[in-house]
């Protein structure tokens, strides 16, 4: 039996007990999801080293894979690097082994038929890097989209709960979050998924960092979409250049919203000047704004 389906004796008569103490021994549960973390940390970071090697590529993906609750945590992670740090649309997919993500369809994950299909319609590659996420490490729709996209040079990374499993073995880069056994006997939302949430925090926004998407310890890719980060813009434009708010709307207006040109504006760059040397630098202020 896999750790993260074992029952504690101690946890046998649940139901009886009073709401307080339910509470307390639920969070109390909740502590192995940090350590897990933090005892893999080292595995996280050679993950995210050798992705930030694949994903400088101009063309290359994010995608994450899992079905049931690490799909959906896989998803929540992936769709906020949009607006958090800019990352294009088209560069984050997903492979979720239901049609819908707020329906259960757990009969869904035993479909390798499924994934191939998924697999083919994402058109992942080499340049891809793959994050498949699975408490069991056994899900059959979430090993075969790894075993093909490690078969077409993708990088693929590997995040299971339970050590020596199939998804470990499968993948290139592999995460063992040991979180054991759960407080409600193989419900793999409660530990593992806390745990799985915390990696995938780590991983990516490292990674984002790494791309110089960050400055100055601000999200200067943040996607003014609306008034509230319109106005978080003009706060993070004052703050890194010390100019007024009325000024930095006057830059902001002149680039779209787009922190980062403002602040080659506020440089005295011209727009122009401004998107090629950031191309020829990687995005990279600190390089050039020395």
């Amino acid at each position: 039996m896999k750790d993260t389906e074992k029952k504690e004796t101690i946890y046998g008569n649940i139901e009886t007990w009073e709401t307080h103490k339910l509470l307390e021994e639920l969070l109390q549960s909740q502590t192995k999801s940090f350590n897990a973390v933090k005892n893999a940390l080292n595995e996280i970071e050679l993950a995210v080293s050798s992705s930030l090697k694949k994903i400088k590529k101009r063309n290359s993906k994010i995608v994450y894979v899992g079905a049931g609750t690490s799909g959906r945590i896989g998803a929540l992670d992936g769709v906020e690097l949009i607006p958090t740090f800019g990352w294009p649309n088209d560069r984050v997919q997903f492979c979720f082994s239901g049609d819908d993500p707020f329906k259960a369809t757990e009969g869904s994950e035993d479909s390798e038929e499924l994934a191939v299909e998924h697999f083919n319609n994402k058109n992942i590659n080499q340049d891809d890097v793959v994050i498949g996420l699975a408490a069991s490490g056994s899900t059959k729709y979430t090993l075969k989209i790894i075993e093909l996209s490690r078969n077409m040079g993708a990088l693929t990374i590997g995040i299971s709960n339970n050590k020596n499993s199939l998804l470990l073995n499968v993948a290139e880069m592999k995460i063992c979050l040991e979180t054991g056994s759960e407080f409600l006997a193989g419900s793999t939302r409660l530990a593992a998924g806390t745990s799985q949430k915390i990696a995938l925090n780590l991983f990516s926004t490292s990674l984002m960092i790494k791309l110089n998407r960050v400055y100055k310890g601000f999200m200067i890719d943040v996607v003014a979409s609306n008034e509230k980060l319109k106005k978080r813009s003009q706060y993070i434009l004052s703050e890194i250049t010390g100019c007024s708010e009325e000024a930095a709307i006057k830059f902001l207006k002149q680039t779209n919203y787009n922190i980062r040109l403002s602040l080659m504006l506020f440089h005295n760059y011209t727009i122009e000047d401004a998107q090629k040397i950031l191309k020829e630098n990687d995005n990279d202020l600190h390089k050039i704004l020395k």
